[in-house]
Parts: C-alpha cells; structure tokens; sequence
C-alpha cells in the first residue's frame, strides 16, 4: 500500500507548457537573493580581504585558520589531518570535535591560497545566505508551492536573524543550504515518491557533506525529520506498513552511504586521539521574549529591545530565536486555517516543536510563573548521546526554515479558485519547514483534486508565475 495514489495521465495538449522566453522565474528570483545578500554584508565586500564581521573576533579568526589549514594541506598534495598539533600545541586538537569547516575549506582551498582565508569567509557568508534562501526556495518547488510563497519562504529563512546572526563568527552554522535538501530526500523516501536505493544514495552524499561543514546542524537536521517522518506516520497510520519496507531500503541505502564516506573521522572523533565525552553539565532555560524582541541590528527596534537582546549572556551571535508578532500571527493563522490538509498540519508541528526545543530543559518562567522543564521536548532529549554538547536555543535555524514555509501557507495568488475541491491544490497551502518544507505535500497529492470532465484545455500562464 503506497501514499502516492494513483495518478490520472491528462492529455498532451493539457501537459504541454507554454512556451517561454527570456530567463525563467527561478533564476531571477536566485538572482535576487544573491543580490540581496551582498547588500546584507556590502561593507565585507568593499575589502574582502581586510574585513571581516565585527563582534566576534576569537571565532572569525578560529574559521580563517581552518581554512588556511585545509588549503595549506591540499596545496602540498595531502588530505588535511584530523588530528593535528598545528593548534594547541603541544597537546594538539581532533578536529572532527571542532567546528573544522572541512568540506568548505577544501572547496575554496584556490581562493584561499590566492586571495586569503578572509576572502574565502566573505564568500561562505554570501552563499550561506543566498544558498539557504535559494535550497529553501527549491524545496518549496518541488513540493507544489507557488512561485511567490516559495519566495517568500525562501527569503523569510534564508535572511532570517536566525541565519544572518550566527553569520558574525559562526559560518558552520550560517550555512545551512543543505538541511532543506536532506529533508527532501527524507521525504521522499518515506513517502514513495522517488526510489528508494537513488534517493537513499543521494541523502547519504548530503549527509556526508553536512557532516564536513557542521556535525551540530546535523543533529538539528535530525531532529526535524525525526518530527516531520511522525507527523506523516501519524496522519496516515494505515499506510505505514505499506511504506515501511521500501522507507527502510531508502534509509538503510542512506546510512550505508554516509558511513562509508565519514565513517573513519567518526571513528577518529569518539575513538580516536584527544576525543571527548557526552556530558550533560545541566540543563539550560531559554526565554519566550526573544521570539519577539528585535535586535539592534534588525531595521525595525526599540531601544528597549535592543538593550534586552545585547544583555543575553551568549552574546547577539546565538541570538537566533527572533520571528517577531507579525510573522507569528501569520504562521497561527496559516496553521488553523488550513490545518486539515497534511501539508500544513506537518509544518505547524514541526516549526512549533522545534522553537520548543529551543527553550532548552530546564525550567521557564513566565512572567513569574515557573513552568516545570518536564513539559519542553529537549528536557526529554538533553541525556541523549550528542545532545548534551548542542546549544538548544539553535533549535530555530531550523524552526526559521518552518516558519518561512510557513509564511508562504498564507500566500494565495489572485485568480485561484479556493472551492473545496481544489483546497490542496492551492498554493496558499505551500508544504512547510526549512529544510522542513517537504513535510508539506506528504505523498504528492494526497488531496488531490479529481479532475473535471471534459476536454483538458492547455494551461495558460497565471499572472503569478510571470516575474514582475
């Protein structure tokens, strides 16, 4: 028994686009983002080489090195070393328990070598923001969006606070590109709509490469779909044996594949020289203002807020969990208006328990109440293996992509028709969560519109699909 029903074949002349000139939609929506992001950090471009982002001084430094390291290795005909004593010496450093930045380093290693690892940086940061927004945009695509509401989600995350402020030091967690495709390929797995061994291949080649630019975005990465597979378990139970055989091919391809390319740094990281231990050293409490108090580098701030936000110990780079009372009304309205179609349902769930885990195990207090840690999900997963060396509140890079997906849920073009029958196929119903965005159109159409009898008519261009 398969979630994908059965599809209705229509016509050539009802499938046959229209053709087209001139530059397709996608790449200048791309182009706009690329653009946007070298307006975001203008400043770095003006000399790439010479700047670097203010504020976190220790840790730009600390990924300028890993560059140098990798491009140093690379350029004398080896593999960088995972273990080494260039850093910390005597005593030395595994830096498969560092955010080593691998993956990145050995990308850019010409650039690093002819124009310095600042310059490399600068070029991380802008692809982190224009790829997040872009592999989001994509996503939303695959999975039936509109060309606006995937536009609008791609922009919500990829431009969020959530990616913008771990930009200032934190590149391993700035570039989350690849989280919405992981996901994707998930889906698609447990669903049936792409095969199982070739997807499973691909999700294992992304999570390798994940693993080489940020083990921490992984495990988040995780998590989400760990959600998102639930949601989609839970809300067609009777499917999930039919499922199970070919979901547990496509993960089980999925795994082999990642561990036969990083197997060996995960041994060198829990069993090789100089590894750590998972310690939970307590539990850690978050705060419910954060969500909606502005940062004074966000255009929109009070002095208040922005006083709140500078007083947070951890410093405005971890600052992450901002969504701010606009865009939190849209998602509640998104999530109530069309809750009865899956695609919302798995988004609404995944966003809010991921800005839950956010708020870390420990107890919260609101407005002098205490609410015990017991009721938030990371008090149940802080004593797992891993768990305890991740920073809860970073939870939201990935309730950022949810909420961007979510905002193109409320996001109907004009001329579309919202009769019953067509309540799936409205592209207000855009499939939800950064990286989570393909929990949206769970089976490719489980509430797909029966099609009208009569003679199929060739489709012709929306207003909605023609840039402006």
């Amino acid at each position: 028994m398969s979630l994908v029903p059965t599809a209705v074949e229509p016509s050539p002349a009802a499938e046959r686009p229209p053709r087209r000139s001139g530059i397709s939609p996608a790449w200048l929506i791309a182009g706009c983002y690329l653009l946007g992001a070298l307006v975001v950090i203008a400043r770095l471009w003006a000399d790439p080489a010479g700047r670097m982002p203010a504020g976190n001084t220790k840790d730009v430094n600390f990924f300028a090195w890993c560059l140098r390291y990798a491009a140093t290795a690379i350029g004398h005909g080896s593999i960088p070393a995972l273990v080494t004593t260039v850093l910390n010496a005597p005593r030395g450093v595994n830096l498969m328990w560092n955010t080593s930045f691998l993956l990145p380093g050995t990308l850019l290693t010409p650039v690093t070598l002819l124009a310095g690892p600042q310059v490399s940086l600068t070029i991380v940061l802008t692809l982190s923001i224009a790829g997040s927004a872009a592999s989001l945009f994509w996503m939303l695509r695959r999975w039936g969006a509109s060309l606006a509401a995937a536009a609008l989600g791609g922009a919500v995350y990829g431009f969020s606070p959530a990616l913008l402020n771990p930009g200032i030091g934190h590149y391993n967690l700035a570039l989350a590109v690849l989280p919405p495709l992981i996901i994707d390929a998930l889906l698609r797995i447990v669903t049936g709509r792409g095969g199982a061994v070739r997807t499973g291949v691909w999700m294992g080649l992304l999570t390798a490469a994940q693993l080489f630019i940020g083990e921490e975005l992984l495990v988040y990465t995780a998590v989400a779909g760990l959600v998102l597979v639930a949601v989609v378990a839970l809300s067609h139970p009777r499917a999930v044996a039919g499922r199970a055989r070919g979901a547990a091919l496509g993960l089980g391809t999925g795994a082999a594949v990642a561990l036969l390319i990083s197997g060996y740094p995960l041994w060198v990281q829990f069993r090789g020289p100089l590894h750590e231990h998972n310690a939970l050293h307590g539990s850690a409490s978050g705060n419910l203002a954060y969500f909606v108090e502005p940062s004074g580098n966000l255009l929109f701030h009070s002095n208040s807020s922005a006083a709140f936000v500078a007083g947070y110990a951890l410093g405005l780079t971890e600052e992450v969990a901002y969504l701010g009372w606009p865009l939190i009304a849209v998602l509640i309205f998104a999530a109530i208006r069309f809750w009865r179609d899956p695609r919302v349902r798995a988004a609404a769930v995944t966003c809010a328990v991921l800005e839950l885990c956010s708020l870390g195990g420990g107890p919260l207090l609101i407005h002098g109440f205490r609410l015990s840690g017991s009721f938030l999900p990371y008090h149940w997963l802080q004593g797992l293996p891993l768990m305890a060396e991740v920073i809860p509140e970073r939870f939201c890079i990935l309730g950022a992509g949810a909420a961007g997906a979510g905002a193109g849920l409320a996001t109907k073009p004009p001329g579309r028709d919202r009769g019953p029958g067509n309540r799936a196929a409205d592209s207000g119903a855009v499939p939800g969560g950064a990286g989570l965005a393909g929990a949206g159109r769970l089976a490719g159409g489980l509430h797909q519109a029966a099609p009208r009898a009569g003679r199929p008519r060739a489709r012709r261009p929306r207003a909605a699909d023609v840039p402006h």
